[in-house]
């Protein structure tokens, strides 16, 4: 049931999705987008309280902040990810239940006119966090210049994908498509937003994306970057019990050992 509730939602909002799809997913890439984002929630919902005085900028400011040192650890990249940014988070995938660095070497920092932004392929994912519930009431005409230029791609596909924001072309990387990681969260009670997308230029006040999907279990399914590790038996076990030794006196008469085992 779950693969065909995916497979129409990629046929029906176009080509390009299934591309992203069919790329991110088998990688465990879109699993890792998400542990980050509710890791990162989860520590920024623990360590603020609006009784201390924190607003909801507060709030905002420090959960892209975070946000973002939890990518750069899951896919091993940054400083949180290199090899002086310190411990892997629990059951993330630089170990634990992962077994190893599944994103070693594939996924990069690939930031954009000074936003933070990762890539896998063809595929670079910048961060936008929203008002919760309103991930479709973008404004991206209201946006940074670069968010706006993310917003102008062409959704045919162009391998060009110009982004006229005042760069030159050795500052961007060649043919990446930009997607946008939209994320939101609230407090009491604690849940989370997260969707992956191809925003729309929206300035003629229609829709804020030429698709939009969200990362949840029903669209994800099972993680492939966990892995069961069959366990190895040993040739012994110094916890099986001795084998039974009786010893008896002496014959006499044989002047030899009788052992019973």
């Amino acid at each position: 049931m779950r693969t065909s509730i995916v497979r129409f939602v990629i046929e029906d909002r176009g080509v390009e999705l299934q591309d992203v799809w069919g790329t991110l997913l088998p990688t465990g890439f879109l699993h890792g987008l998400r542990e980050a984002h509710t890791e990162a929630t989860l520590v920024v919902a623990g360590a603020l309280d609006r009784a201390a005085g924190f607003k909801e900028r507060s709030f905002g400011f420090t959960a892209f902040d975070v946000l973002e040192s939890h990518l750069d650890r899951v896919f091993g990249v940054g400083e949180a990810g290199g090899p002086s940014g310190g411990e892997p988070s629990a059951g993330g995938a630089s170990g634990g239940a992962f077994g190893g660095e599944p994103f070693a070497g594939t996924v990069v920092r690939d930031d954009l006119n000074g936003s933070p932004g990762w890539r896998l392929g063809r595929y670079r994912v910048l961060l936008k966090r929203h008002e919760f519930g309103a991930v479709r009431s973008i404004r991206w005409d209201r946006e940074s210049p670069t968010k706006q230029a993310v917003a102008r791609q062409q959704f045919s596909g162009d391998p060009q994908l110009t982004l006229d924001i005042g760069l030159d072309e050795s500052h961007d990387t060649p043919g990446a498509v930009t997607l946008v990681l939209a994320h939101s969260a609230t407090e009491e009670p604690l849940e989370m937003e997260l969707f992956l997308g191809l925003p729309r230029l929206n300035a003629d006040g229609g829709s804020a994306w030429h698709w939009l999907h969200p990362l949840d279990d029903d669209t994800l399914g099972p993680d492939p970057r966990r892995r069961l590790v069959e366990p190895t038996l040993p040739l012994w076990s110094d916890t099986e019990a001795d084998v039974p030794v009786t010893l008896h006196r002496r014959s006499a008469r044989t002047n030899t050992i009788v052992e019973k085992a």
